[in-house]
């Protein structure tokens, strides 16, 4: 009698045991999210991986001021070359055309080198670019982006990417009013036939953004309309009321990762305890 009774027990635990831990797997695997991650190039370089995508921001340049980090030389080649991790780039963006963010040339060399990649940027970059000699064949794979501040948000698809931008002034505004800086919020879907709704993520390149946040207010419902799952603000953006306040209340981002840093860290953005990129193939989630 004892016996059975155990032997009941025994059964009965087995099936529940079996029962949750089947329930718990079930419940972790339907919880997974495709990976997306980024990595840091270089000053604010940064390639952007998810759903079967890849997106460079400011990849190509050769003015670091004696104070930026460059994008290393071994980086530079394997993007030329197309080798991995560095291959099959979908599209580039240009946030504007400062010399440490763009170099017509080198955008030049990987157009050809990369036939199927294509470009998003200012016109100001885009008029560099054309104004170069054997671009033809190129341009018709670029998308320049014209617009004024204070003009509505920009919107455009490509290749299953959703691209926005609005025209944000360069930092040291109104001195650098002339300069077409375009912060840039990029949604990767899913392909074809998946739930575009579970398995999407979205990321906001901002440039030299100037953190005045008079900028951002008029676009307040604009920002709200789709959340951003990791925004990359200027590193300045941390040492600010306004620039706090634009990254926790205006742009509706999840994270901030600080870009543009000096390769000697200041001692200010380390006290913010904030996240930045200074170390090259530097690697973050861009889920939180």
């Amino acid at each position: 009698m004892v016996t059975s009774r155990v032997f009941s027990l025994v059964l009965i635990c087995f099936l529940v045991s079996t029962a949750v831990s089947a329930h718990q797997r079930i419940d972790h695997k339907a919880s997974v999210k495709p990976h997306a991650e980024a990595t840091y190039l270089g000053n604010e370089g940064v390639m952007i991986t998810g759903n079967g995508k890849k997106i460079l921001f400011d990849p190509f340049f050769h003015n670091d001021y004696g104070y930026y980090q460059l994008v290393p030389e071994r980086i530079r080649q394997a993007m030329f070359k197309g080798e991995k991790p560095y291959d099959n780039i979908d599209v580039v963006f240009i946030s504007h055309a400062h010399g440490d963010h763009f170099a017509a040339e080198d955008l030049q060399q990987f157009m050809q080198a990369q036939p199927k990649v294509k470009l998003v940027a200012p016109k100001q970059a885009v008029d560099k670019l054309a104004a170069l000699k054997m671009t033809k064949g190129l341009m018709n794979r670029v998308t320049a982006v014209a617009l004024k501040y204070g003009d509505k948000p920009w919107s455009y698809t490509i290749d299953n990417l959703l691209i926005e931008a609005v025209r944000i002034p360069h930092s040291g505004w109104p001195s650098r009013a002339e300069v077409e800086n375009m912060v840039f919020r990029v949604t990767l879907k899913t392909e074809k036939g998946k739930k575009v709704a579970t398995d999407k993520v979205t990321v906001m390149h901002m440039g030299d953004a100037d953190a005045d946040d008079s900028h951002y207010i008029p676009y307040q419902t604009y920002w709200q309309q789709r959340v951003t799952d990791t925004a990359f603000p200027p590193y300045w953006f941390f040492l600010s009321k306004q620039g706090n306040t634009i990254i926790d209340k205006r742009i509706n981002a999840k994270q901030a990762i600080g870009l543009h840093v000096p390769v000697n860290v200041p001692p200010e953005l380390k006290a913010t305890g904030k996240h930045f990129f200074s170390v090259v193939e530097e690697k973050a989630d861009l889920r939180q």
